[in-house]
Formats: structure tokens, sequence, C-alpha cells
């Protein structure tokens, strides 16, 4: 899980025994040019090219499954040359840490050694990066070491940076006179050699190292650090931890230096100031001492533990240059306001509250995705259990079970939605299913297909039709046509009559004329439009067959859709069932792990919040103490000044 920034590091204990990792002080930089990674475009043809270039982007941005993918693409194409198959490997064991899969990845890594084989300096660096952060240092100090030597024209940038990995990593396993010779190679202007020499000094602290060579490298790492922002802030850190192991090492007037150095616009501030104020009261500046408990009370919060622990500095240091008065007056301010913090305390170191406490954070960071694919998590909310817990905030154990709180609400919520959607395709299920019984599907398909039958019967009665036209006197006649001829046919019968008559007074040759002129005419229009009849009619014919065909798929389809979905939901609704008893399953294990969590986070709380209120009720005992002892001192000094004789006030008694 990502870390949280360590805002402060209130013990000395604490200072030495964590090492300063970039991604705790600096932004990660995925501005990366990706014509600078090595290799691309040298005797790699376009796709090899593309692909490789496409897991290092996934990469930097990232999208890890994505990285996944491309890696075995580009793996497939490689084939069996082992440089680009090793560097494929590499890069999957980044991957691998980055998805927090921290035993595939030791495997990987130790598989990559037994088969041999080289990779590219850039693997190797973003290999290097995930070690170090994991808290792999021996495997850090080795990719790193890789990656010099496989990339000897690393980009200066990307050098500086390996060599903090170098440096950090041989720090991490306290073996200070090989990390004091890979910093003496680094550039001394660098913000990446003042994380180094940080981490050295710890490392130097830690195994109670020369002072001469410590001095030095304080100094140093003092002196080069960039002046902005990122460099202030690295510098006011090395001289809060520096000043508290001069304190150690009896050294005041040095821890003076280092603490005075501070500024006083950093997290590092308060503990430099109270730590100040105590290294100086330890070389009886009891005057000076004071000062920057002052200014520390004045530019903090007053919960701030390093606030809280110098309100009994100030009157005691009173007391010690016998300013009475004035120590009995900071006494009194400061028991009415450690009562006023222990009451409130005692009332906010409830479940309840601290319930709602973590429930607003909750809600406050509903929006952001849970694992590797979480940004960053908002601040706990501004209320009087943030301003008392703020010692615990700082504790980076605290903070991953806060992120895993966050990952289980998250992984709760995913849950809640799969089941969502798995009822919403019950129902749908169920409506589709009350739809197919209602509409009748089988009695409608029977009926269409009897008109089916019905309008291929009719087709094949005109298919034959039209067969018979090529054979017919008069083909493609129209309707008016076959009319006429018929009324032709009908004069043939009459005239034949009147010639068997004989009649002298009639003259049959004029009838006879017209009829032939009438039928010629006739059959000169039908023989006329046949050619524009024929194509007509064949073309309505063609599309009549097509309409039918498409009817005719439109039923098939309909029949198989009823096969299909008569066949498709059988069985659906048990699978449903199952995936919702397996959610709810799931949920249900969440649900207790989520608990649990509540109730750890809640008590880690708790047990904070009580060994705060433990702390400052003993504080307030001390100030009672110390308040009832120099109104008792007051008072013997009072009787004291009296000319009181007991010898005389016997005698009196006994006249």
């Amino acid at each position: 899980m990502q870390r949280l920034l360590l805002l402060l590091l209130l013990t000395p204990l604490a200072l030495f025994s964590v090492g300063l990792h970039a991604e705790d002080t600096a932004e990660d930089d995925i501005d990366i040019d990706l014509d600078d990674i090595e290799g691309i475009g040298v005797n790699e043809d376009a796709e090899k090219r593309l692909l490789r270039g496409n897991f290092y982007y996934s990469y930097l941005v990232g999208e890890y499954y994505q990285t996944l993918y491309y890696l075995r693409e580009w793996k497939e194409l490689i084939g069996s040359d082992t440089t680009p198959e090793t560097e494929a490997e590499v890069m999957r064991a980044a991957v691998y840490l980055s998805l927090g899969l921290e035993d595939q990845a030791e495997d990987l890594f130790y598989a990559v050694f037994e088969e041999g084989g080289s990779a590219s300096g850039d693997a190797w660096y973003f290999l290097t990066q995930r070690l170090f952060s994991a808290g792999f240092y021996g495997r850090a100090e080795q990719a790193a070491r890789n990656a010099l030597a496989a990339s000897p024209a690393l980009s200066r940038r990307y050098d500086q940076e390996l060599s903090y990995l170098l440096v950090s990593s041989i720090s991490e396993q306290d073996r200070v006179e090989e990390a004091l010779i890979v910093v003496k190679g680094m550039e001394d202007a660098s913000i990446w050699t003042g994380y180094a020499r940080y981490n050295l000094i710890l490392a130097m602290v830690r195994q109670n190292f020369r002072s001469r060579d410590i001095e030095a490298t304080i100094d140093e790492a003092i002196f080069y650090l960039p002046d902005n922002e990122e460099g202030t802030a690295l510098r006011d850190r090395i001289l809060l931890i520096s000043g508290i192991a001069a304190m150690e090492r009896d050294k005041h007037a040095m821890a003076n230096r280092y603490f005075s150095d501070v500024t006083l616009e950093s997290v590092f501030t308060p503990p430099a100031l109270l730590h100040y104020g105590w290294n100086l009261l330890a070389q009886w500046r009891y005057e000076d001492a004071i000062q920057p408990w002052r200014i520390l009370q004045q530019l903090y919060d007053e919960y701030h533990p390093a606030v809280v622990e110098s309100y009994l500095a100030v009157p005691h240091t009173l007391e010690l240059i016998d300013a009475v008065n004035q120590s009995v007056l900071a006494y009194e301010r400061v028991e009415a306001r450690l009562t006023d913090m222990v009451g409130e305390l005692k009332q906010l170191n409830q479940e309840e509250s601290l319930g709602n406490w973590l429930d607003e954070w909750r809600q406050s960071n509903e929006t952001e995705n849970w694992g590797w694919q979480r940004q960053a998590l908002g601040d706990l909310p501004q209320s009087q259990v943030t301003r008392f817990a703020q010692g615990l905030l700082k504790e980076e154990a605290f903070t991953q079970e806060l992120a895993r709180l966050h990952d289980l609400d998250r992984i709760r919520a995913d849950l809640a939605e799969a089941m969502r959607e798995l009822t919403l395709w019950e129902d749908i299920l169920v409506q589709r299913r009350e739809n197919l019984e209602a509409m009748g599907g089988e009695a409608l398909l029977e009926q269409l297909e009897e008109r089916q039958m019905d309008v291929l019967r009719s087709i094949l009665a005109v298919q034959d039709r039209l067969l018979d036209e090529d054979e017919t006197v008069f083909s493609y006649a129209s309707r008016s046509d076959e009319a006429r001829i018929e009324r032709l046919r009908s004069v043939v019968p009459a005239v034949t009559s009147l010639q068997k008559i004989g009649t002298p007074t009639r003259d049959l040759a004029p009838y006879k004329e017209r009829w032939r002129r009438m039928r010629g005419l006739q059959l000169w229009s039908i023989y006329e439009a046949q050619p524009q009849r024929k194509w007509d009619t064949e073309r309505d014919h063609m599309i009549l067959r097509s309409e039918t065909d498409k009817l005719f798929r439109q039923l098939e389809n309909t029949r198989t859709s009823l096969i299909w979905a008569d066949s498709s939901w059988r069985g659906f609704p048990e699978r449903v069932g199952v995936l919702q008893q397996r959610v709810a399953a799931l949920d249900s294990n969440v649900a207790e792990i989520q608990r649990d969590q509540e109730a750890l986070l809640t008590e880690m709380t708790k047990q904070h919040l009580t060994e705060l209120d433990e702390r400052l009720t003993l504080y307030l005992a001390q100030a009672r103490l110390a308040l009832a002892r120099l109104y008792d001192d007051s008072l013997q000094n009072e009787f004291g000044s009296l000319d009181y004789e007991p010898e005389n006030e016997k005698q009196e008694a006994v006249k």
C-alpha cells in the first residue's frame, strides 16, 4: 500500500531507525521521454519498438495490468532472444512489486539470476525503485549495481537516482564504509546526493560511527543542498536529527548550532525548538532555554505534543532560577490548561466519538479507488480527536491500517454494485420469461408457418402462370386486351350466322373489313407492348420473390430465436443464484474483516489517547506537586522568619 508522508519524528529512536525514501520526500516523476529509454530504436523493428514503448509507458502511468499484457505480447514477439526476454522478466518483477505480489516478484528475481542473461539499465532501474520501496535493501543494492553496469550511459537524472538508491540500500544494511565510497562519486549539488547523505547519516548514528566523519557528512549535506522548497525541507530534517545526535554525544554547542539553523516554517520546527530548549537547559543556560519554548507555544497548536511537553518545561526552568512567583503563576496556568485537556480527552476517548471520527474520514474518501489504483487519500477531518491524535497520525503503522480500512470499504462497495447488477439480471430474466410466455410464441409460430405455406403456394402458382405465358398466342396481354379479343371472337359467330341467312340486301364486306382492321390493331398493340410488359412482370415477380424470401428468413430466425430463448434461460436463474450466494459470502467475509479493522483502528486510537491521557495526568500531577512544594516552601520560609520561642510559650501557659 502507498505510504503516507511522515510529517514529524518526535523521538531520537524513531529518527535514527527510519531511512529516507525518495517517494517520501519527492513527487514521482513520470514525465519521461520514451526516446531516452535505452535500446528503443536500436536494431529493433517498428512492432518491437511499439510494444516496448507501450509497456514502459503503461508502467510509468500506473496501468500495471496493461503492462503485463504488453510484456506478454512483446515476449512472444521477441521469441528466444535472451536479452529482451530477461528484460521482460525484470519488468514483470517490478510490476508484481507494484501490485503488492512480493512472493511472485521474489521468485522472478532469483529466476533471472539463475537463468542468466542481461537486461537494459532501465528495467533494472525500475526494479531497484520497487525493491527499495518494499524494504528489500539487499536485492535493491544488487539491482542498482546491475543497472549501473548494464547502462553506464544512463541520463544524469537516472544516474544520480540510481546512486542514491545504491547508497541508501548499503546504508540500510549498516555498511557505512562502502556507502561513503559511493557517495564520493555523486554530484554534490544534486538533491539525490542529499537524500543519500541523510540515510548515510542515520546509518552512522546507528553504528556510533566516528564523530569526525559524521560531522563532515552533515556539513557537506547541508552546504550542497539546493536552495528550493525540497532542499529546505531536507536541510531542516538533517539539522534536526544531527542536533539530537549531538545532544546524545554531549556536544551541546554543536547541537545549538544545528537546532538554531532550522527554519520556523517546516514540520521539523516544533521538535527542533523543543530539543533546543532542553539542550540549552543542559548547559545551565536557563533564561535562554525559555525562549525556544515560548516561540514554540506561540507558533504552534496547543495540542501539539511538543507544545504540551513545553508547558512544564517553562515553569520548571523558572523554578531553577529561583523565580518563585513567576514559576507559581506558570504552574497554575499549566494546571488549569492540563485539567481542561484531561477532561476533554476523557470525553473524546469513547468508541462512539472515535467511530464517528473514522466514519467522517471514510465518507470524504469515498470517491478514491482502492489497491494499486488509489492515488492519494485525504487527510483526517479537522476535529478535537485529530488535534489530540497528532502523534498517532505520524505513525506509519496507523496510516497503513487506515489505508487498509479504506480498501475494505471500496471492496464492499464493489461487491454491493456486483450484487445490484446480479439482482437486475434476475429481474430482467423474470420479465423476459413472462413476456415470452405471454406472447404465445409457439402458437404464433405455427400460424406464421401456415401463412408461409399459403404464400409459397401462391408464388408457385404465379410462377407456373409466367411459364405458360411464353406458350400462349397473346402472351402478357392485359385484362382489357383479353376482353377486346374476347369481343372480337364473339363477332365471328354473328358474321357467320349472317352469311348463312344470305339476305340479298345485306352486304357483309364492310363488317368483315372492320373486323379485320380491329383485329390487326388489337394484335399490333398486344405485340408492341409485349416486351415492356414481360420485363415489368418479371421484375415484379423477382421483387415478390425477394420480399417473400426475407419473410421466410425472418420466420426462420424467429423460430431459432424462440428455441434459443427457451434454452438460454434454462439454468440461468440457478447460475445467477449461485453468483449471488458467492458475492454474499464474499461480502460477509469482507464485512467481518472490515469490523475487525474498525476495531483495530479504534483500539489503536483509544490506546494512543489513553497513553496521552496518562501522560497529561502525569504532567498535571507534576504541576500540582510542584505547586504544593512551592507553597510549602513559601510557608516554611514565612514561619521561619517569625520570632517564635516555644519555652516562653510554655511558661506563659503555666502561669
